[in-house]
């Protein structure tokens, strides 16, 4: 069992906390792939603008630069939700006097992709079944005659951004759309985000689609917080099993690209029974957790869910006896294990060639 834990790594200033699930699941994969840890710390670079029309960004978007920082507030992790609210202020301006070793880079930016680069943008005429454009880049799942949302692209642009950036020498920027990438390849590997619900689901509900969405965005959102949670509680079995499977996945020798489609495969085989359990045992308190998030307004269904999160999390934990989530615990250590040997097998491929040129 780790006895270590994001949350207690002196190595990690309070400014930059509190910690999210993204960051908790990265954290702990590259424990399993001990070259990245060891790597020497990197300069700080501007952005290289890298981007161009086919993946836009959300205009309102500001890098931020979290190595020049300032403490300026204490916020309690257990009712902390939302990503952009952390205990520091940051500098909007590259700190190129400064340099931070890459696994900090592939930790503390892991959570940029929901944020503000994936929101609000016009991406797809069906992109509200995803709840907005944060969905549709995060998700990628199948609908009788058609495939919803673009997860995979978004992982593997972020890929081709990091090579690039290693190619020109900005070593930072490499290691920060790595992270993003990184991001982009644990969401495949959750059910929610590979496949809508059971089919049975979806046909009972198929003549009232707005109750549908809200109650699939309910159950998926919950389920996160759910997780997140028990990496704040500091649950071992989920650290243990990125570490474990990280560690299988760089030893594999395995090309994460071409390991990717059975990957998916995976996490849709297990949604069934987990979306049935949260359903009978915890559905209608989730339901009144989220009551207030509105599927065709005006803002992405991510960001409304947020403000529902500590709702959600009493819901779980609420109960005296916590064994009652002893099948989640169980279901979602397998999960993270699956996630972090993808994970190893990508941070391995970089490890091996600090430059970018792995391919």
């Amino acid at each position: 069992m780790t006895e270590r834990f994001l949350h207690d790594d002196p190595g990690m200033p309070a400014a930059w906390g509190p910690w999210f699930s993204h960051e908790y699941i990265t954290y702990f994969a590259l424990m399993g792939v001990p070259e990245i840890m060891h790597l020497k710390p990197v300069q700080v670079m501007p952005n290289p603008r890298l981007h161009d029309g086919r993946f836009p960004i959300n205009p309102d978007h500001v890098d931020l630069y979290k190595e020049e920082y300032r403490e300026v507030r204490r916020l309690d992790p257990s009712i902390s939700f939302d990503y952009a609210q952390r205990n520091g202020e940051f500098s909007t301006e590259p700190p190129v006097q400064k340099s931070i070793e890459p696994w900090k880079i592939l930790v503390i930016y892991s959570t940029e992709p929901d944020l503000l680069p994936d929101c609000g943008l016009d991406l797809h005429p069906y992109q509200k079944i995803t709840g907005g454009s944060h969905g549709w880049r995060h998700m990628q799942f199948r609908l009788p005659g058609l495939t919803i949302g673009m997860a995979p692209e978004s992982f593997c642009h972020h890929i081709r951004l990091a090579h690039k950036a290693f190619e020109i020498g900005n070593h930072y920027w490499g290691w920060r759309f790595l992270s993003r990438a990184a991001h982009y390849l644990a969401d495949l590997g959750h059910p929610f985000h590979v496949k809508a619900a059971p089919p049975v689901f979806l046909l009972r509900h198929l003549l009232s689609a707005r109750r549908m969405v809200h109650m699939l965005s309910a159950i998926h959102t919950g389920y996160e917080v759910y997780s997140e949670q028990r990496f704040r509680q500091g649950f071992a079995p989920f650290g243990d099993a990125l570490i474990t499977g990280a560690g299988e996945g760089r030893a594999s020798g395995a090309d994460v690209h071409a390991e990717l489609d059975g990957y998916i495969r995976r996490a849709r085989r297990r949604l069934n029974p987990i979306f049935r359990l949260l359903v009978r045992r915890f559905g209608p308190g989730l339901i009144d957790a989220y009551a207030s998030v509105d599927p065709g307004g005006g803002t992405d269904v991510a960001a409304q869910t947020r403000a529902c999160s500590a709702d959600a999390a009493r819901v779980f934990f609420r109960e005296p006896d916590i064994r009652s989530l002893a099948y989640l615990d169980a279901v979602t250590t397998e999960i993270l294990e699956d996630v972090g040997r993808m994970l190893g097998m990508l941070f391995a491929g970089f490890a091996r060639a600090p430059a970018g040129r792995t391919r």
